[in-house]
């Protein structure tokens, strides 16, 4: 999702072996565990995982895990309320007929972690973010959830069309409509 590839574009890493990534396969959920197992490996390492609120719901049952063994891990849900990148693609690939990406439902993610009894910081400004941030990576008495309101409509970029060449890439977002769909789509 959105969620990783902003990641990937911006935090700032250059050691081997300290950045787990399903590689933009579409694997919903894989944060969050990948950290989880990451941070039983490695008892001395900061561990974060950074999901988008779709991709946290899918197993955010693993809240019970990191609680009852006390893993530092930091949690961090971007939320935009929608299933971004599939958003990103409808919009710019299918004249923006949105289906099935808007997240009106969900929960109030640092009332789900209290629920586990995990402590939360709920960041909802930029101005917060800073602060929020280093209150959490300060916390280590077990998890901590970092909850991030976002841009409802934010796009990442730069991004390659499916069945694009590299050559293809969009680098910033398209000054005229995309390819319409075709047939059943």
């Amino acid at each position: 999702g959105q969620h990783q590839m902003w990641a990937a574009q911006f935090f700032l890493n250059d050691r081997p072996y300290e950045w787990l990534s399903s590689g933009g396969a579409g694997t919903m959920g894989f944060g969050f565990p990948a950290a989880i197992g990451a941070q039983f490996a490695c008892p001395d390492k900061t561990c974060i995982s950074i999901s988008g609120d779709g991709g946290f719901q899918m197993t955010l049952f693993e809240l019970a895990t990191a609680a009852i063994h006390k893993l530092p891990v930091k949690i961090v849900v971007l939320n935009n309320h929608y299933l971004g990148m599939v958003r990103q693609w409808q919009e710019l690939f299918f004249d923006d007929r949105l289906s099935g990406v808007d997240l009106i439902g969900n929960p109030d993610f640092c009332k789900l972690a209290a629920a586990y009894g995990i402590p939360s910081v709920n960041i909802k400004r930029p101005a917060d973010v800073t602060r929020m941030i280093k209150k959490a990576l300060a916390y280590n008495d077990g998890p901590i959830l970092i909850h991030a309101e976002c841009i409802k409509t934010d796009n990442v970029f730069p991004m390659i069309p499916a069945g694009a060449a590299l050559e293809d890439m969009l680098i910033e977002p398209p000054k005229y409509k995309m390819a319409k769909p075709t047939g059943s789509t």
